[in-house]
């Protein structure tokens, strides 16, 4: 039977989060469980950098696609 794929979900592995911020994997990791607050200091830092790459890689997907479909 034929069966709908899943959209791929781009995960950004914890230690390129935790290579750019500063800080380590599990600072990462408890911030994007909401373990530790990300609205100040290093935590801010990780949910903000978090947003960038996902929407970044996103976006880098979006144009290989228009790519592909120039080729």
């Amino acid at each position: 039977m034929y069966q709908k794929q899943k959209k791929a979900e781009i995960n950004i592995p914890a230690s390129v989060t935790a290579e750019i911020v500063g800080c380590s994997e599990s600072l990462v990791k408890q911030v994007r469980t909401g373990d530790r607050n990300a609205s100040k200091g290093a935590g801010a830092k990780v949910a903000v950098v978090d947003d960038l790459l996902t929407t970044g890689t996103n976006a880098l997907i979006q144009h290989i696609k228009e790519v592909v479909k120039l080729g």
